[in-house]
């Protein structure tokens, strides 16, 4: 039997010189083929491990499996479950851009803050409707493993490419980056901070944050590219646009999140708007000054 084979390599045999020639997707039907495959893939062959940050398990019952042959909990081996978490921290540098971590020598998985980057993910809302955000800067979380992580990163890039083939080659610059989606929730937090306690600037916080509009995940079709620098714009566009999709004008008067402006009978109001695309050349409009014919553009 496959359960046999595999039982007589070492598990980082498996996970550092077999599975990592395979797609992530890919790990998900070989655990199912027995237990040690499971085992190989989780650190444990506790199947609800990775349901730690939605239920009320503490992370410790998340790095405990059953022993069959008394029913007891025991800890897990410390060697399995790095195994295992170096197995899905190159999933998400391989699939979702994030950068190498420095060698951890001490094993410990959340201690430095270079480790720390594949445990932070984002939750997509559980109903979705025209009025609910494609992502929220509230929903930002911390993952009790590297696999549930991935798998909420996985869930993002499903819904921005819900029409797209499982099977086929992602492109570079069609590629979800986790790191650029944690920095737009950073950003967004900043702003939405600002307005609601900026006293000085307490009206016009009130105006931008009432005018933004919810986020929405980009049309991957309108987004695409011959590669090179563009990839990085391209990637940070859907990461932006994922928690707020623009401004309603009908409401501004000043409070346009790019500026505004007024002197004498002279008046300026930059909003953010859902991104326009110039053919001729890789150019993208996201915002419009509402009282002169005029507008940026982001390279």
């Amino acid at each position: 039997m496959a359960s046999s084979s595999f039982d007589l390599l070492p598990q980082s045999i498996i996970t550092s010189s077999i599975l990592q020639f395979l797609q992530s997707r890919d790990w998900l039907s070989f655990r199912l083929a027995s237990r040690s495959c499971y085992v190989a893939v989780h650190g444990t062959s506790d199947v609800f491990h990775a349901v730690g940050s939605e239920s009320n398990k503490s992370d410790d019952d998340c790095l405990e499996a059953t022993d069959e042959k008394n029913g007891e909990s025991t800890p897990l081996k410390k060697e399995l479950l790095s195994e295992s978490e170096s197995l899905w921290k190159f999933a998400l540098v391989r699939d979702y851009g994030f950068e190498h971590a420095p060698n951890n020598s001490n094993g410990n998985n959340n201690n430095n803050s270079g480790d720390d980057q594949f445990y932070h993910s984002i939750r997509s809302p559980e109903d979705t409707n025209d009025e609910t955000p494609f992502l929220r800067t509230s929903d930002v979380f911390k993952a009790p493993t590297a696999f549930s992580s991935w798998k909420h990163w996985r869930k993002i890039d499903r819904r921005i490419h819900s029409t797209r083939n499982p099977a086929a080659f992602i492109p570079r610059g069609e590629r979800v980056v986790g790191p650029y989606f944690l920095r737009a929730a950073s950003l967004w937090k900043k702003i939405e901070q600002w307005c609601e306690n900026e006293s000085s600037y307490k009206s016009i916080g009130r105006e931008i944050q009432s005018s933004l509009l919810p986020g929405r995940g980009l049309d991957p079709n309108l987004l695409t590219s011959d590669g090179g620098e563009y990839d990085a714009a391209i990637s940070a566009l859907k990461a932006v646009y994922s928690f707020y999709s623009g401004q309603d004008g009908d409401s501004l008067r000043l409070g346009g999140l790019f500026g505004g402006s007024s002197a004498y009978d002279y008046l300026s109001c930059s909003r953010f708007e859902y991104p326009r695309f110039e053919n001729d050349e890789f150019r993208v409009i996201v915002t419009k000054d509402i009282y002169n014919d005029g507008g940026k553009v982001f390279f």
